[in-house]
């Protein structure tokens, strides 16, 4: 059981790892070519907590205790900020601000992208997946200290978001 854990263990950091150089890869090839226009500086901006995934997937794969506190963080905040998009959008939809082509069709893939966070954040809570990190602090003590970052990170990234994209796209 321990080698399967660790496989998927390896697995998850492996694939966190790609998805960073291959999504900012991605950014950077259409930046160098088609230059850096405003809206690739906002999509760089506005995505930046992805960045978060390089130092998770290192600590992950070479199993640190700060990757396990790290991962569940991240994908707290990542679990944060999708509910607070998926209830933004469909107040928006509801009292007409926005009109969209494919009414809401965006929203399953929306909750789909919650379900995968929450399937992460459960994951990594498992007593297994605790131990096998070398982390024996109950459930009601470390939830509350995963929360409270989580929510300092993701109010200090929704600030420094908002002032980056200020300066990139003044009115």
């Amino acid at each position: 059981m321990k080698r399967k854990l660790t496989v998927l263990i390896n697995l998850i950091a492996i694939s966190l790892f790609i998805f960073s150089v291959i999504y900012y890869g991605y950014y950077l090839y259409i930046g160098v070519y088609w230059g850096f226009t405003g809206r690739i500086l906002v999509s760089l901006v506005s995505d930046g907590i992805f960045l978060l995934f390089v130092p998770v997937s290192i600590g992950l794969f070479f199993k640190k205790k700060w990757a396990w506190w790290l991962t569940l963080t991240t994908f707290i905040v990542l679990f944060m900020a999708k509910l607070a998009g998926i209830f933004a959008n469909i107040y928006l939809l509801i009292s007409g601000s926005i009109a969209d082509m494919l009414g809401g069709s965006h929203l399953l893939l929306e909750t789909l992208y919650l379900l995968l966070y929450g399937l992460i954040i459960t994951l990594f809570s498992l007593n297994i997946m605790k131990e096998s990190f070398g982390i024996i602090r109950p459930f009601t003590e470390w939830f509350w200290r995963v929360v409270l970052a989580a929510a300092i990170v993701y109010v200090l990234y929704f600030i420094l978001t908002l002032i980056l994209l200020s300066v990139l796209n003044p009115l």
